[in-house]
């Protein structure tokens, strides 16, 4: 069966050699056990830490991550997500939260697992408009959190692909603008990506 991380790593170095108004963006990070055995052991404990999504706010630098259901109700800290499970993200300085949704989980492979989120609409909004994007990316646009061992060694990785600006939907100017802010500080001054690279050298080393 063929590695879904190689083929999105491949999508992702397709889509960074074109010029196109999308965009990719990767970050990873590996560590090296003794042997494969403690290997395995550690990628099951990560594999669990990974659907513990509040964990992650350990690891991460400028964001923070909350957890919701399918009907937008709040989880509890250790829920662990699911397949249609919510995400408020929170940029700091970024002037708003943004939603992404878990649209796939793909398990096929024993030694790897990945994660695929999407930007959506904000699901707490009483009469939530599900047309309506609530963040900085459109909706075609997806991060995909990737867990991985080999041999010895246990990788994750944050691939961005079809990565652009939404300045669609949006209620003013002032949101429109911080879009396009947003999304070109992550591209162009290495923001986001460096945000990402913290979080996956922090998840593979931190115990919570």
């Amino acid at each position: 069966m063929n590695s879904k991380i190689q083929t999105l790593l491949e999508r992702a170095a397709a889509q960074s050699s074109v010029s196109s108004g999308d965009t990719s963006s990767v970050a990873n990070a590996a560590r090296n056990f003794s042997d494969v055995a403690e290997a395995k052991k550690s990628f099951d404990r990560f594999k669990r830490k990974l659907f513990r999504v509040e964990r992650w706010n350990a690891d991460s630098g400028l964001s923070s991550f909350e957890l919701f259901d399918e009907n937008g109700a709040r989880q509890a800290p250790e829920a662990s997500a699911k397949r249609g499970d919510f995400i408020r993200i929170t940029l700091t300085g970024s002037g708003k939260s943004d939603w992404v949704k878990i649209t796939n989980i793909d398990e096929q492979r024993v030694d790897e697992i990945v994660l695929t989120f999407q930007p959506t609409y904000n699901p707490t909004e009483e009469s939530a408009n599900k047309t309506v994007t609530s963040h900085f990316f459109t909706e075609d646009s997806s991060n995909n959190f990737c867990l991985q061992k080999t041999n010895e060694a246990v990788k994750i990785y944050v691939i961005g692909l079809n990565e652009k600006s939404n300045t669609h939907d949006t209620n003013n100017i002032i949101e429109t603008a911080r879009n396009v802010a947003t999304a070109n500080l992550g591209h162009y001054l290495g923001i986001q990506k460096a945000e990402w690279t913290t979080f996956c050298e922090n998840f593979l080393t931190s115990d919570n």
